[in-house]
């Protein structure tokens, strides 16, 4: 899942953490682990303030970068340029493959995002005059 998230919270992994192609916010928290069942809820509790707080503060911020989207672009680019650089000059192919990406930019599931886009972005680009770019 983590490998389509636009935005991570990771919780103490420093490196160890997995892949995100977007933003990675690290939270130190205390470790649950050997704690008695008072300090595991307080540790639960910090935890929900700062969800609730990254909610309320921190969702525009997030709806705004655009990091995931330059790394999903930085993805397509390369074989839409390859197949297509013969009969398009690379601006459009990137002008065609930034706009269609964008299209899924409210998407609730980001999973086939990359997919949709360069099926789509081939589509647009065989036509004489790419439709995204009109």
């Amino acid at each position: 899942m983590q490998l389509h998230a636009d935005w991570a919270v990771t919780l103490n992994c420093s490196d160890t953490c997995p892949y995100v192609p977007g933003v990675v916010e690290e939270w130190e928290v205390e470790d649950p682990a050997g704690k008695t069942i008072d300090e595991v809820r307080l540790i639960r509790d910090d935890i929900e303030k700062r969800v609730r707080k990254l909610i309320d503060e921190g969702a525009d911020a997030i709806r705004a970068d655009r990091t995931a989207h330059s790394r999903r672009l930085e993805h397509l680019l390369p074989p839409l340029v390859e197949e297509f650089e013969s009969t398009k000059p690379g601006a459009d192919i990137r002008a065609c493959a930034d706009a269609i990406l964008a299209r899924f930019h409210d998407a609730p599931v980001r999973s086939y995002v990359e997919v949709l886009a360069y099926r789509e972005a081939r589509e647009c680009l065989r036509e004489e005059k790419c439709a995204a770019l009109v």
